[in-house]
């Protein structure tokens, strides 16, 4: 017999396709990879403008300290009482009917528009006499009798009169 020599020789079409195959697979590797590094950047950049409108949230959410300007508030009080209309609180002080008692204090509380008039009385029949003086049909403002105190004052100088304090809010 005659001796058979057989050669084993590998098949050239399976290197081609798996050559093919490992082109592929880099490819869909490097698109992959290419698609992640994307998205990690697109992450990146939405985290870091997160954390910059968190700031500016706790920014605007913490309360700033006033600044205390005694001047620009002096001037402001004062502008406010020069806007008042003081001509009704004069015209109400000022009235004929209230020539029988005794204006002993007005006091003003320029923040907030409260005026105080303390009146003396002969007797205390008279406190509804000066509450329609007060409040009478030219009058713009509303005045009403606060106290009367008579027995303090009685002590002290023996005379009987009465004092009685009246107020308004003035716009």
């Amino acid at each position: 017999m005659k001796p058979v020599q057989i050669q084993f020789v590998a098949p050239r079409a399976w290197k081609f396709i798996w050559a093919i195959t490992a082109v592929v697979l880099v490819a869909l590797l490097g698109h992959t990879g290419w698609r992640l590094w994307q998205q990690h950047q697109v992450r990146l950049g939405l985290q870091a403008e997160l954390a910059q409108l968190q700031q500016q949230l706790r920014e605007r959410s913490t309360p700033k300290p006033a600044v205390v300007d005694p001047r620009h508030a002096s001037e402001q009080a004062a502008l406010r009482l020069l806007r008042r209309d003081w001509n009704r609180v004069f015209d109400a002080v000022e009235s004929p009917e209230l020539a029988q008692v005794r204006l002993v204090q007005m006091s003003v509380d320029a923040e907030t528009g409260e005026t105080r008039l303390e009146y003396e009385l002969e007797s205390f029949a008279l406190t509804s006499m000066v509450t329609a003086a007060l409040n009478g049909p030219g009058a713009t403002t509303v005045w009403q009798l606060e106290r009367v105190d008579a027995g303090a004052f009685r002590q002290v100088s023996n005379s009987g009169k009465a004092r009685a304090v009246w107020a308004s809010r003035q716009d």
